[in-house]
């Protein structure tokens, strides 16, 4: 007999990339999506830098003030109540005063 022979296959066409108007619709949609997004990714950094920049702002802005221990409160509430025990006679408070005064300074 005869030898052995390779079988014969032909070769798939390859379409050419330009051949269907709706692929280069589909391309084009594609570019100009990633194109798009993108975009929205640069907007979403800047965005996300200047919620930073104003967290940080208000942060400083508008920050509470520490709450200054107030020096001789102890003699000031002494006084104060013994104000309103003594409306009629505010001169009862003068020892009350005197350690307030005292310690003010």
């Amino acid at each position: 007999g005869w030898p052995p022979q390779m079988p014969f296959f032909l070769p798939t066409p390859i379409p050419h990339p330009s051949s269907s108007p709706e692929l280069e619709a589909i391309r084009s949609l594609l570019k100009e999506s990633e194109s798009v997004l993108e975009k929205l990714q640069r907007l979403e950094e800047n965005m996300s830098k200047e919620v930073t920049r104003a967290k940080e702002l208000h942060e400083k802005e508008f920050k509470l003030p520490q709450q200054k221990t107030i020096l001789c409160q102890p003699e000031m509430n002494a006084c104060l109540e013994c104000y309103k025990e003594h409306v009629k006679d505010p001169l009862k408070c003068a020892s009350v005063v005197s350690s307030f005064q005292e310690c003010v300074r």
